[in-house]
């Protein structure tokens, strides 16, 4: 089962990684992790995506939360949270496929960043699912690259 688990920490050199490694000792794969500062620059907020059963990931909480440089951990898979992926995808287009693909950026609700003479750059700021459904609908077109921020999230209500 995926959790997102939100962590404060101190915003210092090998923090992220040192956190990061206590997956991996638990065996524990990240699926994914996106890690920035907060309203406070001394204190960064990871997210970090994992793919683990309940009580091994309860386990991993346990021990990150003893880090020193580790604040708060947080489990939002039992509640309720605002989560969002940013996807930067080139797409090569001919005068053809323009038509198209700018109606899909509009379904979407994604922004063109960039034209060249052969390509088109979206940026979509979304949800996993409808990223994930942007790029089934861009598969039959020739794309470029893609790059994924991996999810960031924040718990819904008046908590931080």
């Amino acid at each position: 089962m995926k959790h997102t688990i939100s962590c404060l920490v101190r915003n210092e050199p090998g923090v992220l990684a040192h956190v990061a490694r206590r997956f991996g000792d638990e065996h524990i794969n990240i699926y994914s992790l996106a890690a920035g500062t907060t309203e406070d620059d001394a204190i960064s907020r990871m997210t970090i995506v994992v793919d683990g059963d309940d009580a091994t990931v309860a386990h991993v909480e346990q021990i990150i939360q003893g880090l020193p440089n580790v604040l708060e951990v947080q489990d939002l898979a039992g509640e309720q949270f605002f989560a969002r992926e940013l996807l930067l995808v080139k797409v090569a287009v001919v005068p053809a496929s323009i038509g198209r693909l700018m109606q899909m950026a509009e379904m979407f609700d994604a922004r063109v960043i960039g034209v060249s003479a052969r390509t088109m750059t979206l940026e979509l700021a979304a949800d996993e699912q409808r990223i994930n459904a942007m790029l089934r609908l861009l598969e039959p077109m020739e794309i470029i690259s893609v790059a994924r921020s991996g999810r960031i999230a924040v718990a819904a209500g008046d908590r931080g």
